[in-house]
């Protein structure tokens, strides 16, 4: 008689999902998803508007801002870093970007002066924590401190504006009644996660978060690494504030600052770890848009901004307490 294959010791087809070793990367990746779902479908039931088209690009523009800068905060945060001057960075590039154009009427060197400051800015606070025996808090708090008061002086306290309407229209206009900001942040943010993941300088983010020492022992220039980081973050807040400048047809030296509890948070939120090496431009996307589409719903509930802080602040704190579980749950399970 022919024998008869024995299926039982035989693991199922998704038997990976109970095995954390067998899972692929992208598995956590989109491991946020679920719950960004379950966000919508609640508050779908519970307001009026919010999966209207319109309402759905709303978020999605209201959010470009917060996501390009989440990109170099993630990159940061990957190394068991923090950048808590992204919110001044943003609102520097701002205000050196809208000067140029208003002094030149060129927004294309406008928009270089922008990108120059915000990775001088992220290229000076790199060197600092990368030479100083201080710690990113220190740094970039001081950064924050020093760069919004030095614009704020520069500036006069006053809004730089106006600027054309042509580049007011970037954050407006857009094929598909998408503005071209959102395209551009969807585009940033797969050539980010390339650059993670298929090239040796996001190969050696992941392996400085993990461990600086083994990321020594292995050759990496640890202090070169960690100011080309910061640079990439002072980039990408430089990209920010110009896009914030283009949505509010003029720029503050403050008007970075209230986004920086959103930027760290859908860092935090998408599942990238505060103490580095695991996380990804997905998880981040995820996050961001968990933080937009609460916030537009909080907004059709009536909530004033207060309870919106409150509560943003405390989603925050549980994702930071999941990801301090997670860390203090692994090895224990690695030892039994």
């Amino acid at each position: 008689m022919p024998e008869t294959a024995d299926t039982g010791s035989r693991p199922g087809r998704l038997s990976w999902l109970r095995d954390p070793a067998r899972r692929p990367a992208w598995f956590g990746d989109l491991s946020m998803l679920p719950a960004l779902a379950v966000l919508i479908a609640v508050l779908s039931l519970t307001t009026d508007g919010l999966l209207t088209s319109s309402n759905i690009t709303n978020v999605f523009s209201q959010s470009a801002v917060v996501a390009i800068a989440a990109i170099g905060a993630t990159f940061v945060i990957l190394t068991g870093g923090i950048d808590l001057s992204t919110g001044s960075v943003i609102g520097a590039s701002g205000v050196a970007g809208a000067w140029v154009i208003t002094t030149t009427d060129s927004v294309a060197a406008g928009i270089t002066f922008a990108l120059l400051t915000g990775a001088a800015i992220g290229v000076l606070v790199g060197l600092l924590v990368a030479r100083l025996p201080v710690v990113p808090f220190a740094v970039t708090l001081a950064a924050l401190y020093v760069v919004s008061g030095a614009m704020t002086l520069l500036s006069h306290g006053r809004t730089i504006a106006p600027v054309p309407t042509g580049f007011v229209d970037f954050s407006i206009d857009g094929p598909g009644g998408v503005p071209y900001a959102v395209w551009m942040t969807v585009g940033l943010y797969v050539v980010a996660q390339v650059a993670l993941t298929r090239t040796a300088w996001g190969r050696r983010v992941l392996l400085l978060g993990a461990s600086e020492e083994v990321a020594r022992i292995n050759g990496v220039n640890v202090p070169l690494m960690k100011t080309s980081v910061y640079a990439v973050a002072g980039l990408f807040s430089a990209l920010a504030g110009v896009v914030l400048t283009s949505e509010l047809a003029g720029a503050g030296a403050s008007m970075g600052s209230p986004l920086l509890l959103n930027v760290v948070g859908g860092v935090v939120l998408g599942g990238t770890s505060l103490f580095g090496g695991r996380g990804s431009l997905l998880r981040t996307a995820t996050g961001v848009l968990f933080l937009g589409f609460l916030s537009n719903g909080m907004s059709l509930l009536g909530l004033a901004s207060y309870d919106q802080q409150m509560v943003t602040g405390a989603l925050i704190f549980v994702a930071a307490c999941g990801d301090g579980l997670v860390r203090w749950v692994r090895p224990r399970s690695a030892t039994a």
